[in-house]
């Protein structure tokens, strides 16, 4: 009987082993497709005490250092300004969140259950 673990690869599907990416901050991804395993990377849920969200882990425990990251997808149109200068209007993004981690010692979070969130 085998250690090693497999997971459904998420991209291609196929039963794969998973790899550990040191260069992307420790992210647990399928060795067939480098394909992220969104179960394995799952942070330790956010505490929220006296109506602040605190780090979980017993070495950090910052209180409101919690990020939200995402990776942005935007459409700028370019156009001349003067010679030699061309204008960047800021256009149209779309957003899609990656996670949550503590600003402090840069470990994944996920949010407690019954918590959203709410945008401007």
């Amino acid at each position: 009987m085998s250690d090693r673990m497999t997971v459904e690869c998420p991209k291609c599907g196929d039963t794969s082993g998973v790899v550990v990416l040191a260069d992307r901050e420790d992210t647990i991804v399928s060795a067939c497709c480098e394909a992220v395993i969104p179960e394995l990377n799952d942070g330790a849920t956010i505490l929220v005490e006296d109506g602040k969200l605190v780090c979980p882990y017993g070495d950090c425990g910052a209180a409101d250092q919690i990020l939200e990251l995402d990776v942005a997808t935007r459409s700028n149109d370019l156009t001349i300004s003067e010679p030699g200068v061309i204008k960047v209007s800021l256009g149209d993004g779309s957003f899609e969140r990656d996670g949550f981690e503590c600003q402090q010692c840069m470990r994944s979070v996920s949010l407690p259950d019954g918590y959203e969130l709410s945008y401007p």
